[in-house]
Formats: structure tokens, sequence, C-alpha cells
């Protein structure tokens, strides 16, 4: 897919608010709303745009417990720890990385118990430092996105 300025623009006004509405993009940018909708369409189809989400405030819900786990593994483990941290109810974020840890999970849970609960799952495959989350100062900020061609 050939990727213009217009589908940047878009882009840039759905990374501020996902929910507006495709004729205030429109609006915004130049375009009308069925071609803003065609637009994000072939997008979504290309893979470009993975989904919509909402930013929930987990703290609120009763899930103040957040900490990052640092995972350090064996490669051979790597398939199966997977499979077991994607099972698990609280991990928000899993990322593979490179250097003293495997894998850095993101966990939101109710309860010290419960985090505890999964951390003795883990432990199963290796060895897991846990972070706790004190403030989070910067969530999700946009890039912005220029045309280069």
């Amino acid at each position: 897919m050939e990727i213009d300025k217009l589908h940047y623009a878009i882009l840039n006004q759905l990374q501020s608010n996902a929910r507006l509405g495709n004729a205030e993009i429109g609006r915004r940018i130049g375009l009308t709303a069925p071609a803003v909708a065609e637009r994000i369409r072939r997008m979504q189809d290309a893979g470009i745009i993975k989904g919509f989400s909402a930013d929930l405030d987990f703290d609120r819900l009763g899930f103040g417990q957040k900490v990052w786990v640092a995972v350090k593994l064996s490669q051979v483990y790597n398939n199966a720890f997977l499979k077991e941290a994607r099972a698990t109810e609280g991990v928000m974020d899993i990322i593979h990385t490179t250097g003293e840890y495997c894998f850095f999970v993101a966990i939101i849970v109710s309860s010290p118990k419960k985090l505890g609960e999964i951390l003795a799952s883990f432990g199963q495959f290796g060895e897991t430092t846990t972070f706790s989350v004190l403030d989070v100062p910067l969530f999700h900020k946009p890039i912005q996105l220029n045309f280069k061609h």
C-alpha cells in the first residue's frame, strides 16, 4: 500500500484522539468523511492500523498493583513462557529484548496475592525481577508522522 501525506494526517489525528469521527478528521485535513473512512479501512487491511482501544483508569477499577517484571530465562523456555504469559490474566504487554533480560512483562492486578501467584508461575521458567510502578508521567505520547517522499 502506498502511503501519502493524507494517510499520515489521518494517522496523526487518530493518535491524538481515536474517537474522532471521519467527518471531523476530514474537516481537519481537507477530505470528505467517506474518503477518510476508505483510507482508514485500507490502512486497517494493510495492518498499519492494528486497532483502536480505550485507556482505562485501572486504579479506579480496583486494579492498583502495577508492575513490570523482567524475566531472564534460557532460550529453550521462550515459547513455553510466552504461552503461559499470554494466557495469564493481568498481563498487558510483553516486550522481547536484548541484554540481561529476555522479556519485560507489564502486569496490572488487584492485589499483592494475585501478583505473587503470577510471579510463582513465571518462576518455573527462569528468574524474575519485579519493578513496582510508582507513576506513569508519560503514556502513549503520539509520534508526529511526517510525509518524506
